[in-house]
């Protein structure tokens, strides 16, 4: 049993090496585009295109690889290159939705009240009243 678990584990992690280089180069390249699209101040709707445009090899390489282990998992190869296009439309969302966040302006800081001038009800006086 313990042989099992422990070939299984060995197994996933040989498939994972696969797709992890492939995965670290999309993100590298994802990285250095985001900078490089804010530079050139690419507009939030374009930075996607941008992206794909830049990282056109590590997406595809990335791509195969996902398809490739679904395969080797026992997948059909249609089925698998539908969930490696998934896959990558979910990797790529991160960084796109990432730089635009960074586009938008900070939030407003809103003053506390100012406290320098403290405002007299309208019907006292600065007397103490006595009955």
């Amino acid at each position: 049993m313990i042989i099992l678990v422990g070939a299984s584990a060995l197994f996933l992690t040989a498939a994972q090496a696969g797709i992890n280089a492939p995965r670290q180069a999309f993100w590298a390249c994802a990285k250095t585009q985001k900078s490089k699209a804010r530079d050139q101040k690419i507009g939030g709707d374009g930075f996607e295109a941008f992206l794909r445009t830049a990282c056109s090899s590590e997406i595809q390489s990335l791509r195969s690889a996902i398809a490739a282990t679904d395969v080797k998992n026992g997948m059909a190869h249609k089925a698998a290159e539908q969930d490696a296009d998934s896959s990558m439309t979910d990797y790529l969302s991160g960084p796109v939705d990432s730089y635009k966040a960074d586009l938008q302006p900070p939030p407003a800081a809103t003053a506390p009240p100012s406290t320098t001038a403290a405002a007299k009800p309208a019907n006292s006086s600065s007397q103490p009243h006595n009955p």
